[in-house]
């Protein structure tokens, strides 16, 4: 254990997402912080979620607009805050941290509840999650009063912009980039070399590292049928995250030794960057590693409503393609594949926002240093 300042770092599993931005968390405090990771919610919303990504995805979407309003996403603490407040006041009394820092939206009126309850003041640290629109929910607890004092760490500008239109005060926004985990930025210089040997690809081939989110939510099966019908050769490796059911039918046809299945693995970093390019799901979560691995991201898939705006983030930044029809995701790839300067353009972009990304990531350890400082305020 750091023998330094505790910090409780509350979270969910509903998705990789929330996760790997904790840990990434974790791994950039570690070395001064006492870091505990905590998802402090019950079992049943993780499934609910799960239940909803894989089978439902018109519900979540009506969901997701229906709630990202000032007056709804108060509603929505109201209704779970009784679920997790009493859970979350245990938490923070038996671990007594120094600050609390959160990477879910549906815990930020919670913990602040907990907090009044405890009549506690301790710095409570929002960290934003996605690039380019975050939901409503996030910005439900904005005071800064003489029981609460909160702050906010925005992963992009376009954040930064969303949180001061929502009222938060500009010194309580701090733009910090996103992080991402220490794999993702110590890989081997011949770490292509290495997997493909592993996999038995052919490193002449075009290579497309597809993913489907940590539980296999995108509809994957449709984009390698798709994929492999393009008019040039193509190699994919195929991460199904937790669905075995998808891992079981590619492992049976593993399209004529084109298709390597890749399961639930925490060192996923060399399996993409191994890769020419990565494809998928929009999570903020895979688009960022992209750009961090120095790899165009083409969207093959979206959640609607939370993942639609990480569409116009791409675009914006030139970090790679959207292409959500399977025979437009064909037509692009054959091109990409007879044109390498396609490739070529895009990675110049991408290397130009990893370098802003990871020099605003210098920003959190400032930012946590500042609060956890004696006296500090930032309530001025």
């Amino acid at each position: 254990m750091v023998a330094g300042p505790h910090i409780l770092l509350l979270t969910t599993r509903t998705g990789g997402g929330h996760m790997n931005l904790a840990h990434a968390l974790k791994q950039m405090l570690g070395e001064a912080y006492d870091v505990d990771i905590v998802d402090p919610y019950p079992a049943i919303f993780r499934q609910y979620y799960h239940l909803l990504g894989q089978r439902f995805l018109l519900l979540w979407q009506i969901q997701y607009a229906l709630t990202d309003n000032v007056f709804v996403s108060m509603l929505v603490h109201r209704v779970l805050t009784p679920f997790v407040e009493k859970h979350i006041a245990t938490l923070i009394e038996k671990s007594k941290p120094q600050l609390i820092l959160s990477t879910h939206p549906l815990l930020s009126y919670e913990i602040a509840r907990a907090l009044e309850r405890l009549r506690m003041r301790i710095p409570l640290v929002f960290q934003l999650t996605d690039l380019e629109q975050v939901h409503s929910t996030w910005f439900s607890e904005k005071r800064a009063d003489v029981h609460l004092d909160i702050s906010f760490m925005a992963p992009t500008r376009e954040i930064f912009q969303q949180a001061l239109a929502h009222g938060i005060a500009p010194h309580r926004v701090h733009i910090t980039g996103r992080p991402v985990r220490s794999q993702f930025l110590h890989l081997s210089p011949t770490v292509r070399e290495e997997i493909f040997a592993q996999l038995d690809f052919d490193p002449a081939v075009f290579t497309i590292f597809l993913q489907g989110g940590a539980h296999g939510l995108a509809n994957v099966d449709q984009t390698v049928k798709h994929i492999l019908a393009a008019e040039v050769p193509v190699q994919i490796l195929l991460a199904v995250g937790n669905n075995a059911k998808l891992a079981a039918a590619f492992a049976a046809n593993r399209g004529m030794g084109r298709v390597r299945v890749l399961p639930f693995t925490e060192q996923i970093a060399p399996y993409m960057a191994a890769a020419d390019m990565i494809a998928g799901k929009a999570g903020a979560s895979s688009l960022t590693e992209a750009f961090i691995l120095e790899k165009p991201f083409l969207i093959t898939s979206i959640i609607p409503g939370q993942e639609t705006p990480s569409l116009r983030f791409l675009e914006r930044h030139n970090l790679g393609w959207a292409c959500l029809q399977p025979r437009e995701q064909r037509q692009l790839i054959t091109a990409i594949v007879n044109d390498p300067k396609m490739l070529a353009e895009k990675v110049v972009s991408i290397r130009a926002y990893k370098a802003w990304n990871l020099q605003a990531n210098q920003a959190i350890t400032a930012t946590i240093e500042k609060l956890l400082t004696p006296d500090a305020s930032l309530s001025e």
